[in-house]
């Protein structure tokens, strides 16, 4: 390393004057372009980014609070008139479901289907929740001796 320093040193003295300007100029340059490139320039372009992530969240936010009152008024459930019994009952003939025993317990109801389609099952309790009001609590599902279909054991709606 000494030996390297006293290279260096023996080749700056030999340089003329006007040759050591020339190169000290030239180091500036590069030292300045070195800090521009490898520090200024990528901590600039990632501000800038982080800018725009910030604006197009922001965007979105606004975006999102202008749609909650609709997003929200469409989440509320319409409860159906009628007790919970007349409309399961309704709603089940209409869908093709067929109840076997309907057993009512406070402001509960507990149902035994017949064996249904799994997917009729599911499209029914789907409208069930959504288009009548109807809470699902619990259900006991088991297979049907054919392929898609389920037994319901036990439902308990509200």
């Amino acid at each position: 390393m000494k030996q390297l320093q006293q290279q260096i040193v023996t080749w700056w003295l030999g340089l003329q004057q006007r040759e050591q300007r020339l190169v000290g100029a030239a180091a500036l340059v590069l030292l300045i372009g070195a800090f521009y490139w490898l520090l200024w320039q990528p901590l600039h372009q990632s501000r800038e980014q982080q800018q725009q992530r910030l604006v197009a969240a922001e965007r979105q936010l606004q975006q999102l609070q202008r749609l909650a009152p609709q997003l929200s008024a469409s989440a509320k459930v319409s409860r159906s008139e009628g007790s919970v019994a007349q409309i399961i009952s309704n709603s089940a003939r209409s869908n093709a479901i067929k109840v076997s025993r309907m057993q009512p317990q406070n402001n509960q109801l507990t149902l035994v289907l017949e064996d249904v389609s799994f997917d009729a099952l599911l499209t029914w309790l789907h409208a069930l929740q959504y288009q009548h009001g109807v809470k699902l609590v619990n259900l006991d599902l088991a297979t049907a001796d054919a392929p898609g279909l389920v037994r319901v054991r036990r439902m308990v709606v509200e």
